[in-house]
């Protein structure tokens, strides 16, 4: 599946299939579903940023969907350097069959609500506008260090309103910068100045939510944890949905990638490698960032971590540390769902 169009292979199974390709719009959904209005039809595509619309669309004329991970489909070297839509989806058609004939396993993802969607897209900008602020202000250092200019030596702080206001100073006649280097600060800084005022408003947006009633007692649950404010909360429970959808913290943390990849075969059992990273980033990067407030404000914790840093490094002991309050934050959402 793709933006534009949508290649499918489809039939009785044990029947050689028909392929044919369509436009994903509303008359390619109905050129499909009129081919196989003679049986109970069911389907599978791989997600990608198309979204869930055809799977929206093709429920509602009783089809049942089925949505998988492309990065849990595994693939041969000769496949990968042998590939197209319609073999794509002659293997796609394979798995389903021998998921649902024969017990097979199908990398199948959750598919989130309407709502959720909505929600995760509030949130998601609001982890963005963080993202464009930090590339401004690294955009505003390296113009600063390229042209030799430092800021006083009285002052130890970065990005408060005595350093906003010595830059602006630079782009003042007598700041001592040439005047193309100075319309570059000037657009630097009133960049800076529109995305502090969107996070502002945005960040509104995101305490309302917080306390609508589908987020609030799984939001005010977490955020009792040291470190864990609203953009971590919200971002963590989104981009989770259903945190009942786990039944147990291996789960989670396998979803969450903070698990150790394995490389283990024959006798060669103690194989791991570093993490996985499969799942949302965007958790794993609020995780970071809370769990140093996590180590710091809570004693027991830090001394784990401490232990864990000795053995195994600094880096190691975080990547645990983020593993640990992710369990936290879950069973606390859990517990009030």
């Amino acid at each position: 599946m793709h933006k534009k169009t949508i290649t499918a292979v489809y039939g009785p199974a044990r029947v050689k299939p028909a392929a044919m390709k369509v436009s994903n719009d509303v008359k390619g959904w109905e050129k499909l579903a009129a081919k196989v209005k003679e049986w109970e039809a069911q389907a599978v595509y791989e997600a990608s940023s198309c979204g869930f619309e055809v799977y929206d669309q093709m429920t509602a004329r009783g089809w049942n969907v089925a949505v998988v991970a492309p990065s849990h489909m595994a693939k041969s070297a000769k496949e990968k350097k042998n590939k197209t839509d319609e073999k794509d989806a002659l293997e796609l058609r394979s798995r389903l069959m021998a998921a649902r004939e024969a017990g097979a396993s199908l990398p199948t993802v959750w598919i989130p609500p309407k709502q959720v969607r909505e929600d995760r897209e509030l949130v998601r900008r609001r982890l963005a506008l963080g993202e464009k602020m930090s590339e401004v202000k690294n955009s505003i250092d390296s113009l600063l260090q390229i042209h030799q200019v430092r800021r006083p030596e009285g002052m130890k702080s970065k990005w408060t309103k005595t350093h906003l206001s010595w830059l602006k100073g630079l782009c003042t006649p007598g700041g001592g910068l040439g005047e193309p280097v100075k319309w570059s600060l000037e657009s630097c800084l009133r960049e800076l100045e529109f995305l502090v005022l969107e996070e502002a408003r945005l960040q509104q947006k995101l305490d309302a939510m917080a306390q609508e009633p589908r987020h609030r007692a799984q939001a005010e649950e977490v955020m009792k944890v040291p470190g864990v404010g609203t953009l971590t909360a919200l971002t963590f429970l989104t981009e989770l949905g259903d945190v009942k959808r786990f039944q147990n913290r291996r789960q989670l943390a396998s979803y969450l990638g903070l698990t150790p990849s394995s490389y283990e075969s024959g006798e060669a059992t103690d194989r791991k490698g570093h993490i996985t990273h499969q799942g949302p980033a965007r958790i794993r990067k609020v995780l970071n960032q809370a769990a140093w407030c996590w180590v710091r404000m809570r004693p027991e914790v830090r001394q784990h971590f401490g232990r864990l840093a000795a053995r195994k490094g600094v880096k190691k002991a975080l990547v645990a540390e983020m593993r640990r309050l992710g369990i936290e934050l879950w069973h606390r959402a859990a517990a009030v769902a």
